[in-house]
C-alpha cells in the first residue's frame, strides 16, 4: 500500500506504539501491561493489513519484551 492510505496507517501505527510506551512507562499497576500488549497488538494488525511490513519487526520487539 503507499500513498494516502498507508500515511494513515503508519501515523495510525506510530500512535498506537507511542501510546503503548506511554502506557508501561507512565503507569504503575500490573494491568498497564495488558493495556499495552492490546495497544501493540492493534498496530501490528494495522501495519499487517497496510502492508507495512518493515515496522513488523519493532512492534514484535515490543510485544516479546512483555512480560506473559
Amino acid at each position: 500500500m503507499s500513498g494516502p492510505d498507508a500515511d494513515e496507517a503508519r501515523r495510525r501505527v506510530r500512535q498506537l506504539v507511542l501510546s503503548g510506551d506511554n502506557t508501561l512507562k507512565n503507569r504503575d499497576d500490573d494491568a498497564r501491561f495488558g493495556r499495552a500488549r492490546t495497544r501493540f497488538e492493534e498496530a501490528r494488525r494495522v501495519a499487517a493489513e497496510a502492508g507495512l511490513d518493515e515496522l513488523l519487526p519493532i512492534i514484535d520487539l515490543r510485544l516479546s519484551d512483555l512480560p506473559d
